[in-house]
């Protein structure tokens, strides 16, 4: 009897051993096969920022790129424009005419025409997609911008042609109304081909390349500068997706500023992974949201995440442990845990009835 129990207890002890060292093995392969993390390069100022669709079918790319229908299709398309810079500050003193330049380039592969206008720039939401046809207070310039055409006087719309590679300055003026208003003003300046220029596809329907140019105007009149940061915060615990930081700023001024935001990822033990920096523009009565995220973060791991926001004379810093346990993970581990406290229980027992029939 005493043979049948300890060979019993043995075949038990494999059995718990086997399985805790399958789920073992599996953990350890999945954690071996993670994807390997890498130092990301650091993003400048200017780089990474979210595309923001507009209300009439623009993508609106602030921060290092241009507000562009930019033709599908693979290769070089024959119209296609560029512009620069990307956004353009302007002084508005009352009662001055006041005139600018901005580059628009051809980096197609032929000679065509374009023409430039302006539009309203406001934003509608928090996640500040634009909207090129909204009037407001705060979208007065567009009616004040006049270009040079070919022959010297300004128009409100004038037209240019631009061989393969070239790059045409553009001249605007600015006539600032005696009675402007006090604070931002702000428009987008559009370039856009001709409908007549351009190759038709198989179903007859032609390209037309426009990008656009931001005008944040300031006037010289009662400046109100106000900024406060509504919200920071870091997840701590994810099952999956990338690690990321979500901020509001809110502008309750009279004219735009810049927010700088940082965001960097350390592991435990102090090593940085992933650092971004970039900046973002708030015009005045609107609330931003911004959520930056590591791309392709590892799907498992432990993380010591910082994130601060800075708005004029206000900063806010975040510092967290971020988890990350896939769902899967989870469960295997509450399989492993389960094992161990049954295998411990049966150990006890075991052990009970030893003593037990020894005092007998």
């Amino acid at each position: 009897m005493k043979i049948k129990r300890k060979v019993r207890l043995d075949s038990v002890n494999k059995f718990f051993a086997t399985a805790i060292s399958t789920v073992g093995v599996v953990l350890g392969s999945l954690t071996a096969t993670m994807p390997q993390v890498v130092m990301a390069e650091s993003e400048g100022i200017e780089g990474g920022a979210k595309q923001n669709e507009a209300s009439n079918g623009l993508l609106a790319i602030e921060n290092g790129s241009q507000i562009a229908d930019e033709p599908g299709g693979g290769g070089s398309p024959a119209v296609w424009l560029q512009v620069s810079p990307v956004s353009q500050k302007v002084s508005l003193s009352a009662g001055k005419t006041l005139d600018y330049v901005f580059n628009v380039s051809n980096i197609g592969s032929s000679k065509f025409s374009f023409h430039v206008y302006t539009a309203p720039y406001t934003v509608i939401d928090e996640d500040y997609n634009v909207d090129f046809s909204k009037e407001t207070p705060r979208t007065q310039l567009s009616h004040w911008i006049t270009f040079k055409t070919e022959d010297g006087n300004f128009a409100e719309t004038a037209s240019y042609t631009v061989d393969v590679n070239e790059k045409k300055q553009i001249e605007y003026r600015v006539q600032v109304p005696s009675d402007v208003p006090d604070g931002g003003e702000y428009a987008t300046i559009f370039a856009e081909s001709d409908a007549s220029e351009g190759e038709a596809s198989s179903s007859g329907i032609k390209t037309v390349s426009r990008v656009g140019m931001i005008v944040y105007g300031s006037t010289d009149g009662n400046t109100v500068d106000a900024a406060e940061i509504t919200e920071a915060n870091v997840p701590t615990f994810m099952t999956s997706g990338d690690i990321n930081a979500i901020s509001k700023v809110k502008n309750s001024g009279n004219t735009d500023f810049e927010a700088t935001y940082q965001f960097t990822v350390n592991s435990l033990f102090g090593k940085e992974l992933y650092s971004r920096a970039t900046t973002y523009q708030i015009l005045p009565d609107t609330v931003r949201k911004v959520n930056m995220d590591w791309e392709s973060s590892p799907m498992m791991g432990f993380f010591q995440v910082k994130y601060s926001v800075k708005a004029l004379d206000k900063t806010q810093e975040v510092s967290r442990i971020v988890i990350i346990l896939p769902v899967f993970v989870i469960v295997l581990g509450i399989i492993l845990l389960t094992l161990i406290v049954v295998w411990i229980i049966i150990l006890i027992r075991k052990r009970r009835e030893r003593e037990s029939r020894l005092l007998v």
